[in-house]
């Protein structure tokens, strides 16, 4: 017998079109659903991108600049804004022969000795360019007085040489000479009792630029301990943002090769001075920017007593950076401008315009600020 008609007739056209309506709708759910999910997703992993840079790059500006004076900052009158002579196997390093490679071409050539400098708008995009100094004896904090008269080619004469060893690099510097020199002591020298400290090796040299080391005679002249050549390196450093929005460094000493990337994803660096204003009481009561009379890197390095003085005024910095995201999303996701500094005075505030179609990147302003502990002591 064959089946009812009304049992093989099969799908009406209505009961097909309902079904289809329905599917339509689940795909459009699931598809919508995909498309959030990976938005999220985005989000998600280019938040956690820039927390993890965020917290490296916090972490490696605070490490270069925290120290920063280490070394020299006992000795402000002879060291402070002294224009470095160095060499390294024969050659000149400082004052430079030729333009720093990028991203600092615009830095001057002949690079004044301070704890921190901020050379404002000279990186990429018209971010700041930080130089910073910093030595690394382990030995001593204390400008060793050079008896008078005793600087000759090769060798000064101290009151002793305890703690002093071979391949050590020292800082020779005059109160009030615009000059000063790095030196570098004979390899295998062991300090004791005796004053003579002897100086040879890459980094040591009797004429640099035309400043010799017998030129340093009469009384005030004092021997900086920096570090060691080979261990405990002083770190002379350049640090900007170039190509491709990177950090990069640049070893002015030459002890480690060429201009290296620090990190990626920063697209503007500011920096503010924090300032111990008179009357000093030893705690920063004033934001300055790099541009303001008086702080400008020209005005601090024009050797005055009025330059040493602010150099020795400033106690902090306060760094503002904006970090964008290499993940795109579909639609904008970032407000046109951002604002650094915002809780300060408006004039001291800085405002990134997010460039024409990156606003469906992800970006991220870090402010923190680095107190300049060696500065607190100087004398």
């Amino acid at each position: 017998m064959s089946r009812p008609a009304r049992l093989a007739r099969g799908f009406s056209l209505v009961e097909l079109m309902v079904a289809m309506v329905i599917g339509l709708v689940l795909t459009l759910t699931i598809t919508t659903m995909v498309a959030r999910q990976e938005s999220v997703r985005r989000g998600v992993t280019s938040g956690n991108d820039l927390t993890s840079n965020t917290a490296y790059l916090s972490y490696l500006l605070d490490r270069e600049l925290r120290s920063a004076g280490a070394g020299f900052s006992q000795a402000v009158t002879g060291n402070y804004g002294c224009t470095l002579h160095a060499s390294r196997n024969a050659a000149q390093l400082l004052p430079a022969t030729a333009a720093f490679p990028a991203p600092f071409a615009a830095i001057p050539q002949d690079y004044m000795l301070a704890p921190v400098m901020v050379f404002a708008g000279a990186g990429a995009g018209g971010s700041d360019v930080i130089a910073v100094s910093t030595g690394h004896s382990g030995l001593s904090e204390t400008a060793l007085p050079v008896s008078p008269g005793t600087a000759v080619a090769g060798k000064v004469e101290l009151s002793n040489t305890l703690g002093m060893r071979g391949g050590d690099l020292v800082l020779v510097a005059r109160d009030g000479d615009p000059r000063c020199m790095l030196q570098q002591v004979r390899a295998g020298f062991a300090g004791g009792t005796d004053g003579l400290l002897p100086f040879s090796g890459s980094m040591a040299a009797d004429v640099v630029a035309g400043l010799a080391l017998a030129d340093f005679t009469g009384d005030f002249v004092k021997v900086s301990p920096l570090g060691n050549a080979t261990g405990n390196q002083p770190r002379l450093q350049l640090l900007g943002i170039g190509a491709n929005n990177t950090l990069f460094a640049y070893d002015l000493l030459q002890l480690t090769a060429g201009t290296q990337a620090l990190a990626e994803g920063i697209v503007d660096m500011r920096v503010l001075y924090g300032v111990d204003s008179a009357p000093r009481d030893g705690t920063v009561d004033t934001w300055m920017a790099p541009t303001s009379a008086g702080y400008t890197a020209a005005a601090l390095r024009d050797g005055s007593a009025t330059a040493r003085d602010n150099m020795q005024s400033i106690l902090s910095v306060r760094i503002g950076l904006v970090l964008r995201s290499d993940l795109v999303d579909k639609a904008d996701v970032t407000k046109a401008t951002l604002t650094l500094f915002d809780t300060l005075p408006a004039a001291l505030q800085h405002t990134y315009t997010v460039p024409a179609g990156t606003a469906t990147q992800r970006y991220r302003t870090v402010e923190f600020t680095v107190p300049l502990r060696n500065v607190r002591f100087s004398r």
